[in-house]
């Protein structure tokens, strides 16, 4: 472990259920995990962390095969390697975060250990077993998947980018090119840590799609007006079939609506975690 000067936070890497995940911490109060999105890394919460350690004991970690975890050959799933990471930060229960395939995680983990969830706080999120069915969106994977396949790492980060820091109404060149670099950055990473992560992931059985109604935390689902149709559905399915629901919408944002409105993002999570009803537009 390190202890890093700026903000006191320690970061590290946790030996924990076969492989090695990085993870930040900072803060004291109750846990709030942080799980990012399945193009990103844990630094897509850059402008969370500081702010939430202010209230609680922020742990941020790059999931298995992202950042700076490695990814062993073996198969897994990233709700087993939170449970593992909980253990080793010697949590009994927390907040969870998660933005997109972040938010299956957090899902999947409130299924399986629903004693140790406080919260849920949803952001454009995933659920495990959801069919897409947008046809652009299916395209795109199709031609991210294409580029990569033929080692045209660039052109499949520009697709990804385009898909889901973008979305589909808007073009990148609209977007602040700070977050563009940073978002291509984060993917052209990952493509290099865990090219075949995908065929190592196991699902959970059943899928949570199918299970929402047994989610016992109070949950907060974030949702982008500007995001692809599908995470709008899925949104919608979440805030109908979970029993403990608030829904809040950030406008003139996509897929990714904590690095595009920060300040809004971080009000809205901490009036949720802290028990302050979540303010709507």
């Amino acid at each position: 472990m390190t202890v890093s000067n700026e903000n006191t936070a320690e970061t590290g890497i946790a030996a924990v259920n076969g492989t090695q995940l990085y993870y930040r911490t900072a803060g004291d109060g109750e846990p709030l995990v942080l799980l990012h999105a399945g193009v990103a890394d844990s630094r897509m919460w850059e402008a969370q962390f500081e702010k939430f350690a202010q209230h609680h004991r922020v742990i941020a970690y790059d999931l298995r095969g992202y950042g700076q975890s490695d990814m062993p050959d073996d198969p897994f799933t990233h709700h087993h390697d939170l449970t593992a990471l909980l253990d080793y930060f010697d949590v009994a229960s927390a907040h969870l975060l998660g933005a997109s395939a972040g938010g299956a995680v957090a899902l999947n983990f409130a299924l399986e250990h629903p004693d140790r969830v406080k919260t849920i706080s949803l952001a454009a999120a995933a659920v495990e077993g959801y069919q897409f069915t947008d046809r652009q969106t299916l395209e795109g994977w199709e031609e991210a998947g294409a580029a990569f396949e033929q080692e045209a790492y660039e052109r499949a980060a520009e697709i990804e980018s385009e898909m889901w820091l973008a979305g589909p109404y808007r073009d990148l060149d609209q977007l602040d090119p700070e977050l563009r670099k940073l978002l291509r950055d984060m993917l052209l990473q990952s493509y290099e840590i865990a090219p075949n992560g995908e065929d190592l992931e196991q699902e959970l059985q059943p899928s949570a799609v199918s299970r929402l109604d047994e989610i016992e935390a109070p949950v907060l689902v974030i949702i982008g007006d500007q995001d692809r149709p599908d995470i709008l559905a899925i949104a919608e399915k979440l805030t109908a079939q979970l029993p403990t629901v608030e829904k809040s919408i950030i406008l003139d944002t996509a897929h990714l609506p904590n690095l595009e409105r920060p300040d809004l993002f971080n009000e809205r999570v901490l009036d949720f975690v802290n028990g302050q009803p979540a303010v709507r537009e």
